[in-house]
């Protein structure tokens, strides 16, 4: 009895996975052959390389189940005893700090001048109403297609709207009393003028 084979999901969602698996398979074949002749791009390949084979894997990921599904929450690990290693023990080296990309708005076309073209096709990707239609059921694809928007300087047709203001905190301020402002000006005009209805002669009358 042969073992049945596992077909990927035909839906648009899945098109549009082997859509972007094939810009970014075309994307880094221009960056590597722009870091032959760029030893800035060169520094970068290796970190760009696999950052975007990172983005068409999750991309695909999430195309295969764009409603997300409910995580169980994982259970808290036991403490550790204090006396689980001994006094004279080797503290563990921390963690490398993780070299990361620049985040100038369109560094990467700036930089290599041969990848615009593949902006210019992401951009058209975006405006895509399948695209549109997939970033509405899964909103969570937009933190892998926002750091590709920042390498080519492209603004999101469809951002997420910006979170509301926060409510100031103070009271709001009482309406002005009008007998405490008529009872304020009559003040002002008896220390200028003197006593109500009084006003000083004009001189050459």
């Amino acid at each position: 009895m042969s073992a049945a084979v596992a077909s990927p999901p035909t839906t648009g969602a899945w098109a549009l996975a082997g859509r972007f698996a094939r810009f970014i398979s075309g994307l880094r074949e221009a960056m590597a052959t722009g870091a032959e002749h760029n030893p800035v791009l060169m520094d970068l390949a290796a970190r760009l390389w696999n950052r975007l084979t990172e983005a068409a894997e999750r991309f695909a990921a999430i195309a295969a189940h764009p409603v997300a599904r409910s995580r169980r929450r994982p259970a808290e690990p036991a403490p550790m005893p204090a006396d689980a290693l001994p006094a004279d023990a080797t503290p563990p080296w921390p963690p490398a700090p993780r070299r990361t990309l620049p985040r100038t708005y369109g560094w990467l076309a700036r930089m290599a001048p041969e990848t615009v073209p593949f902006g210019i096709e992401f951009a058209y990707l975006l405006a895509q109403p399948e695209m549109t239609e997939l970033l509405a059921t899964a909103p969570r694809l937009w933190r892998v297609l926002r750091p590709l928007c920042r390498m080519f300087g492209i603004t999101p047709p469809e951002a997420p709207p910006p979170a509301p203001d926060t409510p100031s905190r103070r009271a709001p301020e009482a309406a002005p009393d009008p007998h405490r402002l008529r009872r304020r000006s009559e003040a002002a005009a008896i220390r200028q003028h003197g006593p109500l209805g009084y006003r000083p002669p004009l001189f050459g009358r």
